[in-house]
């Protein structure tokens, strides 16, 4: 026990110390390099693997979190945030092979799903990923008690843990590719501001985040109030599902792509025909998902 108390210790001071030498920098080191590429003149197996990867998709490829310029990758980085207590500690792939399977599953499972305007930045393909809660100067584990996440999506990268893939036969891997993609997209599509986007959202932005009036305890009850509004899923946090809060814009968003992906127009006018707004909401996300570059 002490030693895992000690082990976090060291891991609180060294990200604090990271956060208060990047504030006191007025002028960001190696500026004029960027850091999450390789060397041009590398020509080991990762290297080649790394920059061939890169030629070929435009997303750059890590199996590390340390970056060129000895940063450490924030995949928890997101714009729209005032803070972020998200810490994520990764496992590395150790072998070529570990890592160019790797490559290969993000190649055939996902890239050809996703056009140059919805691929992440870059990829960070690892072992596993560790998530913690960084608060009051401890790295605590989310209060929730859920496992480890198999993936993390932010607007710097996206983090795949490879051992929630090994296992897994083609069937399982699309689909797991799946819910994959509807994150990836969900975090590029709330961060648009074009016209169809804001389409999208003129909907429901009076209601976004907001309670409505008493507790609602059952979907039977919560559903249709949601419906009305425009919505097909409520608010979730690590407490639970709550019928009496409407979604957020990105868990808007979420429910709306994967509707889009899994549903025909026929199938969704008859299962929402009392709540036009959802079948407009339906066409404008399936014009953005087109716009900005889904490949069915």
């Amino acid at each position: 026990m002490n030693k895992i108390l000690t082990t976090i210790c060291i891991l609180t001071a060294a990200i604090c110390f990271a956060a208060c030498e990047g504030e006191d920098s007025l002028q960001p080191s190696h500026a004029d390099t960027n850091p999450f590429s390789v060397d041009d003149n590398a020509n080991d197996e990762e290297s080649l693997l790394r920059k061939n990867f890169f030629s070929r998709n435009g997303s750059y490829l890590l199996y590390n979190d340390t970056l060129n310029d000895g940063e450490r990758l924030d995949i928890g980085y997101v714009m729209t945030a005032s803070q972020n207590n998200n810490v994520y500690i990764y496992e590395y792939l150790k072998t070529i092979e570990e890592k160019s399977l790797a490559a290969d599953f993000v190649e055939q499972y996902l890239l050809p799903h996703l056009g140059k305007r919805l691929r992440p930045f870059a990829f960070l393909l690892v072992k596993n990923i560790n998530h913690f809660i960084y608060q009051d100067g401890l790295l605590l584990t989310p209060y929730d008690g859920t496992e480890n996440p198999s993936f993390v999506v932010g607007v710097r990268a996206t983090a795949i843990s490879m051992s929630a893939i090994t296992e897994m036969d083609d069937s399982e891997k699309k689909d797991y590719s799946k819910v994959l993609i509807i994150d990836i997209m969900t975090n590029i599509i709330s961060h648009q501001t074009t016209d169809t986007f804001n389409q999208f959202t003129s909907y429901g932005k009076n209601y976004y985040g907001i309670w409505m009036d008493g507790w609602i305890e059952t979907e039977e009850e919560g559903m249709p109030l949601q419906n009305a509004k425009g919505f097909i899923a409520p608010h979730q946090d690590e407490w639970g599902t709550f019928w009496s809060a409407y979604p957020t814009v990105e868990e808007d968003v979420k429910a709306f792509i994967n509707l889009a992906m899994n549903s025909s127009l026929e199938e969704v006018e008859q299962k929402y025909t009392d709540y036009p707004d959802i079948i407009s909401k339906y066409k404008l996300m399936k014009k953005l998902i087109n716009e900005l570059g889904y490949i069915e």
